[in-house]
């Protein structure tokens, strides 16, 4: 008998939820509760909030600028000793304290300077490279000239491993014109050991 009255009991609530079971559960025991806390007061509001003092804010953004550069041209300076000379001192400053935030700022602001001025021979020396590439069509194989104008082109792609006073060394030696259009092999106007 008392199984019918649990039938009863079980018709009347499935009829009165439409079929749907209600869950005895509560939300808290299936999930943990995400539910925050909100301040009441406006003074409440100041004190949660978490400030940084500005120091300490400039000293993280210079940090993460250093460390963006290291990521950034730590692979480029393979070959180079006077940009690998610069990366280490971005490294060894992006791990100074913020005692040291005026060095930061000096070491990446020596960093960029370095850096533009190298962008900017390298440029210089891949458009001498292309004029280059475009002059020796023009020249007799194995003329003089051809060869003067090989050996500069060979010279300036072995410079961009060189510090930026080599670079301004080997565009400034290298930008000159064959003056002859004989087609001998005397090669004294060019010197081939640099």
């Amino acid at each position: 008998m008392i199984w019918i009255w649990s039938l009863i009991t079980l018709g009347i609530v499935v009829g009165a939820t439409g079929g749907v079971f209600i869950n005895s559960r509560t939300e808290s025991s299936i999930a943990p509760s995400t539910t925050t806390t909100k301040p009441t007061s406006l003074a409440e509001s100041k004190n949660m909030q978490t400030t940084v003092d500005p120091f300490t804010a400039l000293d993280n953004k210079i940090t993460n600028d250093l460390q963006n550069i290291l990521s950034k041209y730590e692979r480029e300076c393979m070959g180079n000793s006077e940009f690998t000379e610069n990366i280490d001192l971005v490294r060894k400053a992006a791990k100074w304290s913020k005692e040291r935030l005026e060095d930061k700022l000096d070491a990446r602001k020596d960093f960029n300077i370095y850096n533009e001025k190298r962008i900017s021979l390298e440029q210089q020396i891949d458009e001498r490279i292309e004029a280059l590439n475009n002059i020796l069509p023009t020249q007799q194989p194995n003329s003089r000239c051809s060869k003067f104008y090989l050996k500069q082109r060979e010279t300036l792609k072995n410079s961009k491993q060189l510090s930026n006073k080599g670079k301004i060394s080997a565009l400034h030696n290298n930008t000159e014109i064959c003056k002859s259009k004989d087609n001998d092999d005397y090669d004294y106007y060019y010197d081939y050991n640099y």
